[in-house]
């Protein structure tokens, strides 16, 4: 049995993705932050200029990627991968470990050049479905 496939999108910042989970818009306390969440998955995206990170960011995508990810206080990070829909845009898996509970992660980070903006999203996998995750990071796309 297939599931069907729900895109997301944010007008106000230029993406979407996909999930075959229903998920619903939370509130993040900021108006940087886009959120939607349910009890086995949260997606969280954050939004960023040019002129608020290191000149080095861009530099190596990939890398700056990892480093995002040991930042956010993550565990067993991989090598990044390249998203297949977004020119300046990679996604690595991570382990958030909180006592004996592991939770897989992926994050993503990509640049929107035509909009200035960069974007820091995390997927948390509660429910451990890591297929589930990195076919959400794969799936997104900037809307011009």
């Amino acid at each position: 049995m297939g599931f069907a496939q729900t895109t997301i999108t944010s007008e106000k910042y230029f993406f979407s993705y996909e999930t075959t989970k229903n998920i619903e818009l939370y509130d993040t306390e900021s108006i940087r932050v886009v959120g939607y969440e349910n009890n086995d998955l949260a997606v969280d995206t954050e939004i960023f200029y040019p002129s608020e990170v290191a000149s080095d960011y861009f530099l190596d995508l990939s890398k700056t990627t990892k480093v995002i990810a040991s930042q956010l206080s993550l565990y067993e990070v991989k090598t990044p991968k390249k998203l297949r829909n977004v020119a300046k845009g990679y996604y690595v898996r991570a382990t958030d470990i909180d006592g004996d509970i592991r939770t897989p992660v992926f994050v993503v980070v990509m640049y929107h050049p035509d909009k200035s903006i960069i974007y820091e999203t995390t997927i948390y996998c509660y429910d451990k479905d890591i297929v589930e995750g990195e076919n959400i990071a794969k799936s997104f796309k900037l809307l011009y």
